[in-house]
C-alpha cells in the first residue's frame, strides 16, 4: 500500500508536457489573449482557438482591460475537442485522485497539479515561472459552476502566492465599505447578496471573492455572476431578463451575468468591515446579533477548504487571522426577507456595531486544524453519537470526514440531518481500511485522527493529543491506550480489563501527522481485519517516531454486539497473515542488503 511521492522532476515533466501541447493547439487554431486586473495583480488568459472563450470569459468581463499591461501570470487554456490535440497521459493511477481535485503524491512546492472529475479538467501551475495551464477534453459537459466561477483552482494557487485568499463567500457594501457573507450551502448566502444588490447596495460577488487581510482587511471581486435555483428565480423577478448561459438545458442553478448591465453597482475592491452568516429563522423581522468567532471560523473554513485543491492549515490560519480583525454577526433572516438589505446596510453604517469583536481572539494560530476520519458501514445506530462525541471535544479547529463504505441503512439521512459541517463521501463497500485511505487522501489538515463509529474519546482528548504533538515536533504519532467499556445504562460505564493489557494498535487512540502516511503507506485494503496491526508493523519497520502516553485516549464499546471483531478467531482476524507479511518484508529487506 505504498504510494510514493512523485519526484520534482516527474511533476515538472508532467507540467511541461501539457504546456508543450498548448503550443501544438495554438498551431492548429491560433491564439486569443485577455488581460485581467485581479486583486492587485495582472493576469493574462491565453486561449488556443476560440471554443472555450464563450464558456470561461463572461464571468470575468468586469476585470478585463484594454490596457497594454505586463502580466505577472499567464494562464494557457486549451481543449482537445476543438484543437485535435490529445492530452498527455497522467503519471499516476486513478487511486491517486481525490474528490477535491488534489493528487496524492503531487507535493511539489513549485508545480501545482489538480484534476477536477466533474468537468474533466487538468489544472497546472509553475509558480517559479508564473505559468498556469488549463485543459479540458470538451466544454460540452461543463457543470454550471465552471462558467459561473472559471479558473477557481488556478486563481487560488496564484493569489496565495500574493498573500491573498479565495473565500467561498458573497460580499456587498456601501460607499463606507463591505461585509462578507459566509455560510454553508442553503443558508441564504447568495439570496442575501442578491437582495442587497436588488436594493441598490454595491456588489462584489455571491459565491467566491478574494480577501487580503493585511495591512487592512480588503475584499476583491472575482466574478460578475450570480447563481439562483429555479424556485428562487420566481422570488427575484427583477433578475429574470438578465443574460444567462445557453450551454445547458434546465441547469441545477441559473447563472446570471450582471456585467455590464449593473456595472454601476459592481465594485472590484472595497475595505472589509464585518463578517455575517445568514440563519434561516421563523422570526417576523430580520435581525442582527453578535456571532461566535469559532462558529464563523468553522463555517468559512469548511466551505472554502472543501472545494479548493491545496487548501490546508495556511488557509485555515489565514481565515482565522482575518476574523480576529473583524466583527462577526449572525443575520437572522426572518420571514420578511425584503427588509434584509436594510439590516445589512445598517450593519455597515453602524459604528457601534463595528466596535464589537468576536470572542476567542488570538486562539486561531494556537489550535491547528485536525481532520477527523470516521469510516462507517450501516452505522445508523451509532453515527449521530460518534459525531456528537467529536463536537463535545470542544476543539474548535476540526474537519469531520465521514466515509460511508456502502451503507444500505439510514446512515446518510442521519448525517444530512445533523447541524454539523461534515465532508461526506460514499463508496461501494470495500472495508474499513479502504474507507480510511479515502479519508486520508481527502483530508485538508496536516494532522489526522480516526474514530470508529462505535467508539468515543475521553473529554478534552483532542486538546491533550494536540498539546503533546506541539511539544514534540519530531514525533509523527502521539498515541495512548484504549479502554474497553460496557455501558450499563443511565450513564454507568463498566471498564473491561486493563487498557495496558488490551489490544495495543487501536487506530483511534492516536493523533497522526499526515506526512507519516507517505512514509508508511496506506492501510492495506485487502485486510478486512488486522489492517491496524499491519500498519503499525510497517511504521516500526520504517522507524517512525512514536510517543506513547501513559493514559487512556480511546474508549472502545463492547456492549452492542455489532463489533466487526466480536467472536472472531485468530485466523479470521488475520493474525497469521499480518505476521507473514511482516516476515516477508524482513526477508526482502535482508535479500536487498545481501545484493548490495
Amino acid at each position: 500500500m505504498q504510494k510514493p511521492k512523485l519526484s520534482e522532476e516527474q511533476q515538472l515533466a508532467f507540467f511541461e508536457a501539457f504546456y508543450g501541447s498548448y503550443s501544438l493547439a495554438v498551431q492548429q487554431k491560433g491564439e486569443h489573449r485577455f488581460i485581467c486586473r485581479l486583486a492587485d495583480t495582472v493576469i493574462c488568459l491565453s486561449f488556443a482557438g476560440d471554443a472555450l472563450i464563450p464558456y470561461l470569459t463572461p464571468a470575468l468581463r468586469h476585470l478585463m482591460t484594454e490596457e497594454d499591461l505586463q502580466p505577472e501570470l499567464v494562464i494557457y487554456v486549451w481543449d482537445s475537442e476543438s484543437t485535435g490535440v490529445k492530452a498527455p497521459a497522467p503519471p499516476c493511477e486513478w487511486t491517486h485522485f481525490t474528490n477535491r481535485g488534489d493528487l496524492w503524491g503531487f507535493e511539489s512546492k513549485r508545480i501545482k497539479t489538480a484534476f477536477h472529475y466533474s468537468e474533466f479538467s487538468v489544472n497546472l501551475m509553475d509558480l517559479q515561472d508564473r505559468i498556469g495551464v488549463y485543459w479540458v477534453k470538451t466544454p460540452k459537459h461543463f457543470p454550471f459552476w465552471v462558467y459561473s466561477s472559471p479558473f477557481r483552482t488556478l486563481f487560488h494557487w496564484w493569489l496565495r502566492e500574493k498573500d491573498a485568499q479565495l473565500v467561498h463567500a458573497a460580499a456587498v457594501g456601501t460607499d463606507e465599505g463591505a461585509v462578507l457573507i459566509t455560510g454553508k450551502g442553503g443558508a441564504g448566502k447568495s439570496s442575501t447578496a442578491l437582495r442587497c444588490l436588488d436594493a441598490g447596495l454595491l456588489y462584489l460577488g455571491d459565491d467566491y471573492v478574494v480577501i487580503h487581510k493585511d495591512p487592512v482587511p480588503t475584499v476583491h471581486s472575482l466574478y460578475c455572476t450570480a447563481k439562483l435555483s429555479q424556485p428562487d428565480m420566481e422570488r427575484f423577478p427583477s433578475f429574470k431578463d438578465f443574460e444567462k448561459t445557453k450551454f445547458q438545458e434546465n441547469p441545477e442553478k441559473e447563472t446570471l451575468f450582471l456585467y455590464p448591465r449593473l456595472k454601476h453597482l459592481i465594485r472590484t475592491d472595497m475595505p472589509l468591515l464585518a463578517v455575517i452568516t445568514p440563519e434561516i429563522t421563523d422570526e417576523t423581522q430580520p435581525s442582527l446579533e453578535p456571532a461566535s468567532f469559532w462558529r464563523l471560523h468553522r463555517s468559512m473554513s469548511f466551505t472554502t477548504m472543501s472545494q479548493l485543491p491545496g487548501a490546508d492549515h495556511w488557509t485555515h490560519e489565514y481565515l482565522g487571522a482575518l476574523l480576529e480583525k473583524l466583527p462577526c454577526f449572525t443575520l437572522k433572516l426572518g420571514n420578511s426577507r425584503k427588509q434584509v438589505a436594510g439590516v445589512v446596510k445598517r450593519c455597515i453604517q453602524g459604528k457601534d456595531l463595528r466596535n464589537h469583536r468576536p470572542e476567542a481572539v488570538g486562539e486561531a494560530s494556537e489550535k491547528p486544524l485536525i481532520s477527523i476520519i470516521i469510516p462507517v458501514y450501516n452505522g445508523e445506530k451509532f453515527i449521530r453519537r460518534a459525531i456528537d462525541s467529536i463536537v463535545a471535544q470542544n476543539y474548535p479547529a476540526t474537519e469531520i470526514i465521514v466515509v460511508d463504505d456502502g451503507s444500505t441503512d439510514n446512515t446518510r439521512k442521519i448525517i444530512e440531518s445533523m447541524n454539523v459541517d461534515i465532508r461526506y463521501f460514499y463508496q461501494p463497500n470495500q472495508g474499513p481500511a479502504a474507507a480510511r485511505n479515502r479519508g486520508i487522501q481527502n483530508a485538508a489538515a496536516d494532522l489526522i485522527a480516526f474514530l470508529d463509529v462505535d467508539d468515543y474519546w475521553p473529554d478534552n482528548n483532542l486538546k491533550v493529543l494536540m498539546n503533546e504533538m506541539q511539544q514534540n515536533p519530531d514525533v509523527d504519532i502521539i498515541r495512548g491506550y484504549a479502554q474497553r467499556v460496557r455501558e450499563q445504562g443511565k450513564g454507568v460505564v463498566e471498564y473491561l480489563g486493563s487498557p495496558k493489557e488490551s489490544f495495543s494498535d487501536y487506530i483511534g487512540a492516536a493523533l497522526y501527522r499526515k506526512s507519516v502516511f507517505h512514509t508508511v503507506g496506506f492501510f492495506d485494503p485487502f485486510l478486512i481485519f488486522g489492517e491496524d496491526v499491519d500498519w503499525y508493523n510497517r511504521a516500526a519497520e520504517n522507524t517512525v517516531p512514536i510517543k506513547r502516553l501513559e493514559f487512556v485516549t480511546l474508549y472502545v464499546r463492547r456492549d452492542h454486539g455489532g463489533n466487526m471483531t466480536e467472536g472472531k478467531n485468530k485466523v479470521e482476524l488475520n493474525v497469521l497473515k499480518t505476521f507473514k507479511k511482516k516476515l516477508d518484508r524482513a526477508r526482502a529487506a535482508g535479500n536487498n542488503r545481501l545484493q548490495q
